[in-house]
This record gives C-alpha cells, sequence and structure tokens, in this order.
C-alpha cells in the first residue's frame, strides 16, 4: 500500500483519500461500475510531477487565461486515470489490457469526475468495457478500457 507519510502529506495538501473496497457481484455483460473522486490542485501538481507533464495550461493561471480554456485545466489523463481506480475495484484480479479515450470537456481543479461504465462484451475471462467521466451531467471523457480478470 500508499507509505503512511506521502498519505499524510497528500491529505494535508488538499487531497482526497479514498479507502480502495472492491465492488460486488459477478461480472458479466451488464455488469455496471460508478467511482467518483474530486480532482483537487495536489492532484494536477503530483499528476505533473510523476508524468513529466509541466504543460503551463495546467499550471499557470496567467498562462492558461490566455488559451481557448480561459484558465486552468486538469490533465486528460488524470481525468481517465479514474478509470484505471474504478476497473481496479471489481471482484478479481484486474489487468488492464488495452483502453481508448475521447476527450470531450475540460476538467477544472476542484471538479468531481464520475466514472460511469459497463461490460459489452466477454470473452472466458476478458471483459470489454464501455466508459465515460462526467462533471456533474457533461461528458468530459468517453471511450472503452479492456481488461483481463484472474
Amino acid at each position: 500500500m500508499v507509505d503512511r507519510e506521502v498519505e499524510l502529506i497528500y491529505s494535508k495538501l488538499g487531497g482526497e483519500l479514498k479507502d480502495f473496497k472492491k465492488f460486488e457481484g459477478e461480472v458479466d455483460v451488464g455488469y455496471r461500475i460508478v467511482y467518483e473522486k474530486k480532482i483537487e490542485d495536489v492532484d494536477v501538481k503530483f499528476f505533473g510531477l510523476v508524468s513529466g507533464d509541466l504543460n503551463p495550461v495546467h499550471f499557470d493561471d496567467s498562462f492558461a487565461s490566455k488559451t481557448r480554456f480561459g484558465g486552468r485545466v486538469v490533465h486528460g489523463m488524470l481525468t481517465t486515470s479514474l478509470v484505471s481506480a474504478a476497473v481496479a475495484r471489481i471482484p478479481g484480479t484486474i489487468v488492464l489490457l488495452e483502453n481508448f479515450f475521447k476527450y470531450t470537456s475540460p476538467v477544472r481543479p476542484g471538479d468531481l469526475v464520475k466514472v460511469e461504465g459497463v461490460v459489452v462484451e466477454k470473452d472466458r475471462n476478458r471483459f470489454k468495457i464501455d466508459v465515460k467521466c462526467l462533471v456533474k451531467d457533461k461528458v468530459v471523457a468517453e471511450g472503452y478500457v479492456k481488461i483481463l480478470i484472474w
């Protein structure tokens, strides 16, 4: 698990810690997942440091205000990383095999992102899940993931 010292730093800086708990039920076509997390400024900063994506549109208010976004935005891949957090909660040992996302609207630091997914294909222990990320009722990213369940 994550080092307790890192958790304390993250929490102190405003990060939302979520307990890891597996979803229930038998996974088959039609199985649904829902997960949500508020993306805080600390998430953007940590993601930028970890990924190396220090694009000023994510960090510099003055720069970002002059873009078509009109202000800072969350990394798209940070937003869709919540899909990974959601599928990891599916029963069994989950291995992500493939993903595809289309980003349709910006996410701002402080937005609550909700991931919704539904299993649409099954081939033995391999599953395709159509997913979307929403802020309020607006789709901000959509696509699919393919997973293996052991």
